[in-house]
């Protein structure tokens, strides 16, 4: 900067919640490295011998400068509570930067204008559009108006040019990683709002089948059992048969109550592969099943909807995945179930969703892996000989 290069300083990263924790710290850092080349206004103030007072205001600007940058980029992954913190935040580093400048241009000359291509990169970090590109043309417009003034010459067109292009570029890459987090951090809690819906309409219905399936059946049962214990004296045969009868509807009540609960533990994978479709293309997933699907004893079934529900969960939340491919075909063995996405991969550690489904499937004789070197593909492989109540009870534990 001044007379060399200047970074653009983007703020934009990669970084997801499931990338490997050494990318997200490298990511986490990245702004930091920038500030390497506030080694141009350093040298600059070092040409010459400086006085006490001059050394103090350079020392103490060019910190309250660091301050202020690194307070910018630590608030810079946007979530609905630090959005408004930002805004905040962005101003107030371009300000300061622009202050820098100003106050330390009669000290470090054109390579002070490091100062005005970090306070541009600063100012992007905020939802409004022309506020980022008129504060970012201000700023090129104080970084040539020495070249107006007669300061510099025009020889000094080689190096003052390049940083009005990083200025520009740097608040404008700021500002679209920026929309990106905020569009993010809204899809984010948009699902998470729809599951949370989903979960307190799934409680709701099995609250209402439960009362609708035993309440009147505990009814009947009450009666006739209170009805048994005042017969048991005066009419044993009476109440024995009272006693037989809610034998009887306790059997009814819990064939009944199986039957709720298997239809609790999924419609089927075809069922789960719509609710997942439903998902993806909420969050601009698109969802490509290869070929078509091949019938399924129950337990198998039921563990590859369980996978298929966790793998795009973990999809929507974590990966920014464009495409899922799905596929289930027939095995020497058994059944393979494919699913692979074309996110961010990784082999960073699993989270309790795969860990707890990796466990299910060794108990029911099978196995996951997980390949992350592109994207991420989770391989299952079903056995044939799934006992069908362990399966099923084993899936949903």
């Amino acid at each position: 900067m001044g007379h060399g290069a200047s970074p653009s300083c983007p703020g934009g990263d990669p970084m997801t919640p499931a990338a490997p924790r050494r990318r997200a710290l490298v990511w986490d850092l990245f702004p930091l490295f920038w500030l390497a080349f506030l080694a141009f206004p350093v040298a600059g103030f070092l040409e010459r011998p400086r006085t006490a007072g001059q050394t103090l205001l350079f020392v103490g600007l060019l910190a309250a400068f660091l301050g202020l940058y690194v307070t910018v980029f630590r608030f810079r992954m946007v979530t609905a509570r630090s959005g408004e913190v930002q805004e905040r935040w962005a101003l107030a580093g371009w300000a300061g930067s622009l202050v820098t400048y100003f106050a330390l241009f009669p000290l470090t000359g054109g390579s002070g204008g490091a100062f005005l291509i970090y306070g541009a990169s600063m100012i992007g970090f905020q939802p409004r559009t022309a506020l980022a590109l008129w504060l970012a043309f201000l700023n090129m417009a104080v970084m040539v108006w020495p070249f107006w003034t007669g300061t510099y010459q025009p020889d000094d067109l080689w190096w003052l040019a390049p940083n009005l292009v990083f200025t520009l570029v740097a608040a404008y890459a700021n500002h679209a990683s920026y929309g990106q987090r905020v569009a993010r951090a809204q899809l984010e809690q948009v699902q998470r709002e729809k599951e949370r819906l989903a979960a307190d309409a799934e409680r709701e219905r099995i609250a209402r089948d439960l009362h609708d399936l035993l309440g009147h059946t505990l009814s009947v049962i009450v009666l006739k059992s209170e009805l048994a214990g005042k017969l048991a004296e005066r009419d044993p045969a009476r109440a024995a048969q009272e006693i037989r009868e809610v034998e009887r509807i306790g059997r009814e009540a819990l064939t009944e109550v199986r039957a709720a609960v298997h239809g609790y533990r999924g419609s089927g994978l075809s069922a789960e592969l719509a609710r997942a479709k439903v998902a993806l293309d909420a969050a601009g997933v698109r969802l490509n099943v290869t070929g078509p699907l091949p019938e399924l004893p129950a337990p198998t079934e039921a563990g590859a909807a369980m996978l298929l529900r966790e793998a795009v969960t973990n999809v929507v939340r974590h990966t920014h995945a464009r495409e899922v491919e799905v596929s289930l075909t027939r095995t020497a063995h058994g059944h393979r179930l494919v699913i692979r996405d074309d996110g961010v991969g990784g082999e960073g550690p699993e989270g309790s969703g795969l860990t707890g489904m990796r466990e299910r499937m060794r108990a029911l004789g099978g196995s996951l892996t997980r390949d992350g070197t592109r994207g991420t593909t989770l391989t299952a492989d079903f056995p044939d000989d799934v006992g069908g109540e362990a399966g099923l009870g084993l899936v949903t534990a």
